[in-house]
């Protein structure tokens, strides 16, 4: 690609060539971060690239703008492990850049910014002013903070989050009385559980975490000299009641997962769990999401219950517990996840739809994700 600046000029009798050059953006990304202040048609012709490693696409629902089949459309297009990365500004008021970075195979990087959002008519009829330009690492560095800035507060796109979404009808005039109005037509809030008896299980989470916190230091080094092969996987679990369960407590769960978790490989389990650890913080998420599907590909029985509870203990802020009763809670308040998604998707989706939960009621109980798992579980648990 020209690695100088282009001006795309469009109007009616001027197409320019910016189609052109969001098929690039989509076909040759190693990674790729798209922000549009509202989504009302996709173009899902061109595949994203099968080595893109990190995708994100965040679009905003002021006004009621942003087309329910559009948002259909990307769920078809997007890969089972990226669906979960197609977000709504769902927490953000006056969300309206337009812009998208990618970074190609060779490093470098780009960005198209001007004043097209994700329309048909910014690609055929609109009179429209863009630019794409070579960035520095530095730059996309600076963009992908502030690109997770923005899917942090912000909500992956399901069927469930569709039917709570308030489209607007298209403006027959100038629409400015309609806008108005439609402006503040937000997502209802997530509704968390209290239970009789929801104190007294946040305390007692608490007393665990602190377990853990207790005997970590020693079980990561578990972790580690299994991943790195020094110790066998029967080694392993022979050791891992001296850090975790029994005695040394610790453990959220009950006793259920060795049914089958005790002939999994943990030394492939400990190879993801410490890649997870040692990722950083802006690539966490993406990492947990291959590593669970790496692990399913492998059919380790020990990636669900085991694997979750391990990221919970460490990351209680971050990821939760895989179990039915958050299941439940989920499809209770209608906020599932999108199909298709893979495993690992699956799973950070739950995890930012808790997040997000407790964002929003800064009054509960319960002061992350491990203490909310004991609080849901004491609700929509069914012995």
């Amino acid at each position: 690609m020209d690695k100088s600046i282009q001006l795309f000029l469009h109007s009616s009798e001027e197409t320019g060539n910016l189609h052109n050059a969001y098929q690039r953006a989509l076909s040759s990304a190693t990674e790729l971060l798209i922000v549009s202040a509202y989504l009302t048609n996709w173009d899902s012709g061109t595949a994203l690239n099968a080595g893109c490693e990190r995708f994100r696409m965040v679009v905003g629902k002021d006004f009621g703008i942003t087309r329910k089949s559009a948002c259909n459309a990307v769920l078809n297009w997007a890969p089972a492990q990226h669906k979960v990365h197609f977000r709504v500004a769902d927490q953000i008021s006056g969300f309206h850049p337009k812009a998208v970075f990618w970074r190609e195979a060779d490093g470098q990087a780009y960005a198209i910014i001007g004043s097209s959002n994700l329309s048909l008519a910014a690609f055929e009829s609109n009179y429209e002013v863009n630019v794409i330009l070579p960035i520095s690492a530095d730059d996309l560095n600076r963009a992908r903070h502030w690109v997770d800035q923005i899917a942090a507060r912000s909500v992956p796109i399901s069927p469930d989050w569709l039917n709570s979404y308030r489209e607007s009808k298209p403006p027959k005039g100038s629409g400015t009385k309609s806008r108005k109005k439609e402006q503040n037509a937000e997502v209802l809030p997530i509704r968390l559980p209290r239970p009789k008896g929801a104190a007294a299980v946040v305390r007692k989470r608490r007393k665990q975490l602190e377990q853990y916190k207790k005997n970590r230091d020693g079980l990561i080094k578990l972790f580690r000299q299994c991943g790195a092969g020094k110790i066998s996987s029967s080694t392993f679990y022979a050791r891992l009641p001296s850090y975790w369960g029994g005695e040394v407590g610790g453990r959220l769960q009950g006793k259920g997962w060795e049914r089958q978790g005790k002939s999994a490989n943990f030394q492939q389990l400990a190879e993801s769990y410490i890649k997870i650890v040692d990722a950083k913080a802006g690539a966490r998420d993406d990492t947990v999401v291959a590593e669970f599907d790496h692990l399913r590909q492998l059919k380790n029985p020990a990636r669900k219950a085991f694997l979750s509870e391990m990221l919970c203990l460490e990351f209680p802020k971050l990821y939760p517990v895989l179990n039915r009763p958050v299941q439940n809670y989920l499809s209770d308040e209608k906020f599932s996840g999108s199909p298709g998604m893979s495993e690992g998707a699956r799973y950070l989706d739950l995890a930012l739809k808790l997040r997000l939960s407790l964002d929003q009621n800064p009054k509960h109980p319960a002061n992350n994700i491990a203490e909310l798992d004991t609080v849901i579980w004491l609700a929509y648990h069914l012995d």
